[in-house]
């Protein structure tokens, strides 16, 4: 059957070696169950070969499934090294072919999606991951190089490493542009009331010609300050409304109080 790998990934398959066949009593860390990475067949749980595991990138989730099965996880798994060592230049060329898959527009989503989830789980460098093994450092510069050309992996980055993922989106939120206050305008006697939704301004705002609410959410800088400052906003929502609004709701929220500047000026500018 054919598959949508990339000439890329094909081009890793050709010289790359096929995983050795194991068992699951190889690994006396999953003494009752097969560990991350192997496939089931009729002989049984065995080891994916390097060719399996990017043709599991192609498959769908299916909710419920055994975690084991999950398309992700052999590929993660080789990244990993959680059943054997690989030698550098191996990971090296199956990563770049992962990352290939990732960053072709051609390929159906869920199969881009399976790539991007491929190399944060690579890179996660939370020791009780279920995947075990040794968190492959490249993995990290690969998402942030496709970040860079423009693929939406900034989510990934940001948890995958609590040290490089947190300052590198610091980074995009220093370096990017703000949206205007467009959704908001300031009343003397009633405060800040929303542009848009329940209230709607006596006057044009100035600057918010050809405006966009659902553009300006999606713009580098609201989506780097949202995953910096979501715990700062939702613990103030929580503080002052008890959970009464929820900052990820279709429209506008009020301004709770007690932000920070900083936040307080994302969340008029991206909220």
């Amino acid at each position: 059957m054919r598959t949508l790998m990339t000439a890329t990934a094909v081009a890793v398959l050709a010289w790359l070696p096929l995983a050795t066949p194991a068992s699951a009593q190889d690994s006396p860390r999953y003494p009752f169950a097969a560990p991350p990475g192997m496939i089931h067949t009729e002989d049984g749980w065995r080891e994916a070969t390097v060719e399996e595991a990017l043709e599991a990138l192609e498959r769908e989730s299916e909710s419920g499934t055994d975690w084991r099965k999950g398309p992700t996880l052999p590929a993660a798994a080789i990244l990993r090294q959680t059943l054997r060592p690989r030698p550098a230049a191996e990971l090296d060329a199956f990563a770049d072919g992962v990352a290939a898959m990732m960053a072709d527009a051609t390929l159906p989503e869920h199969v881009r999606s399976n790539a991007r989830g491929t190399l944060a789980s690579a890179a996660n460098l939370d020791p009780g991951s279920i995947l075990r093994g040794t968190p492959y450092a490249r993995a990290f510069d690969l998402l942030v190089r496709a970040y860079e050309s423009g693929v939406d992996v900034l989510h990934h980055i940001v948890w995958v490493d609590p040290e490089r993922g947190p300052a590198y989106v610091r980074g995009v939120l220093e370096w990017s542009e703000r949206p205007p206050i467009c959704q908001w305008r300031y009343d003397r006697d009633d405060g800040w009331l929303s542009a848009i939704g329940w209230w709607t301004p006596d006057t044009p705002l100035p600057g918010c010609d050809g405006y966009d609410f659902w553009e300006a959410r999606d713009t580098p800088w609201c989506e780097a300050g949202g995953l910096l400052y979501r715990d700062i906003v939702y613990e103030a929502i929580q503080r002052e409304w008890g959970g009464g609004v929820t900052m990820h709701s279709e429209q506008p929220t009020p301004v709770p109080p007690g932000l920070p500047e900083h936040v307080d000026d994302w969340y008029r500018r991206c909220r």
